[in-house]
């Protein structure tokens, strides 16, 4: 494998060198080192095969579909998954689960929030509604 095949799994997931650097275990400019490479190491292979659910034997990292180029994996009886993206990879839905739990809390915490924010505004409409009150009564 090559570092643009390499790039290409990256992009093809939606990962960032960071992101990836995280995935691996490594650092990010090891993850930059793996993307410029002209030969990726053997075991180096292993592992993104490894992550990314393909097939070692008879690796062919990259096919063209229409006119993209895409990454392909195979499955376990030898024939061509087309999942291009391989967001059924257990690494790939951890992270994007991860993502969206952060979003949730973030999206809860301006929820409470506005919350707070109308119930003053309800406090101070009702504190004018009594004043307003209080002189049409005189």
């Amino acid at each position: 494998m090559r570092g643009k095949e390499f790039k290409q799994i990256l992009k093809l997931n939606g990962l960032t060198q960071a992101e990836a650097a995280k995935i691996f275990g490594v650092s990010r400019p090891t993850i930059s080192i793996w993307c410029n490479s002209e030969k990726i190491d053997d075991k180096i292979v292993r592992i993104i095969n490894d992550k990314f659910l393909i097939k070692n034997s008879d690796y062919n990292p990259v096919t063209t579909i229409g006119d993209e180029n895409v990454v392909v994996g195979h499955d376990n009886n030898g024939n061509i998954d087309n999942r291009h993206y391989y967001s059924d990879s257990p690494d790939v839905l951890k992270k994007e689960i991860e993502l969206l739990d952060e979003r949730i809390k973030e999206k809860d915490a301006q929820i409470k929030e506005k919350d707070a924010q109308i119930k003053e505004k309800d406090a101070q409409i009702n504190r004018l509604l009594a004043i307003v009150e209080g002189y049409s009564k005189k």
